[in-house]
């Protein structure tokens, strides 16, 4: 039987409005990562925050990055503390390092996927390019050590969403698919898990809220994370998803009513 548990591994603060938050001010936003259980194996979908990040922000140009999203880590928060066992494999949405830096905590031998373009991405960063693109070069040398291989190795299959119709089976038994969420960062996928009925959408929205009530982050944001009209067709088509299928579960990465 499928089982999700999802952890809150650090939080950092933003102004609201850059999230597409109607709330006033600065929030804190968690960084949520999933641990899935298939029964054949077990996946970890990102893996938030962890000491690295604070290596890898400790000095210009990286510290750039901490100042403008800082970052609180409890050690209750750590990704070793909450795991109930290690992976067989770690899946990376995206090489944002909100999403990245707990992996330098797990052992190396454990496998890591990712989309290829997320993965070409890296790999051709220079250490200015590879702090604009959120994943200071120390992050960015962790992940290529570890040689992440290519979701799309896997077979296409189809979905059953209307929406997003085709995707990558990434166990072989259709429990666990990856699908092409492009807009937020390069290559960014999400995770569909049709037994759970459970969509994680990574950071194609930072709130189920802002999905139903189609609410934006600022042009000027999308723009500068990622491909701003494909984040708009993305999140449509999400929303469309949503309004569609309200049998679903959604999880963006960020989502303070998601957090545990």
């Amino acid at each position: 039987m499928l089982r999700i548990t999802t952890l809150r591994v650090g939080s950092c603060r933003v102004p609201a409005a850059a999230a597409g938050l109607p709330d006033r001010g600065k929030v804190m936003l968690p960084a949520l990562a999933h641990f899935i259980e298939t029964g054949k194996t077990t996946l970890l979908v990102d893996c938030g925050y962890g000491d690295a990040f604070f290596v890898a922000t400790e000095k210009f140009p990286g510290r750039a990055y901490r100042l403008v999203t800082p970052v609180v880590l409890p050690p209750e928060e750590h990704l070793t503390k909450q795991l109930p066992h290690l992976p067989d494999r770690v899946v990376l949405t995206h090489m944002h390092g909100d999403h990245v830096a707990g992996l330098m905590d797990l052992p190396d031998h454990i496998p890591v996927s990712a989309s290829h373009d997320a993965i070409a991405h890296l790999r051709g960063l220079s250490t200015l390019g590879a702090t604009l693109a959120a994943c200071p070069h120390y992050l960015r040398d962790g992940i290529l050590k570890r040689t992440p291989q290519a979701i799309e190795n896997h077979p296409v299959v189809a979905t059953g969403l209307a929406q997003f119709p085709y995707g990558n089976d990434l166990t072989d038994t259709g429990d666990v698919i990856t699908i092409s969420l492009p807009g937020h960062g390069v290559g960014q996928i999400g995770i569909w898990l049709p037994a759970a009925a459970t969509f994680l959408i990574a950071d194609a929205a930072y709130s189920c809220g802002a999905l139903r009530s189609g609410r934006l982050p600022p042009a000027f944001v999308l723009a500068t994370l990622g491909n701003a009209k494909a984040y708009r067709d993305t999140f449509n088509r999400l929303r469309a998803l949503m309004q569609a299928r309200p049998d679903i579960s959604f999880i963006p990465s960020h989502c303070r009513e998601c957090a545990p």
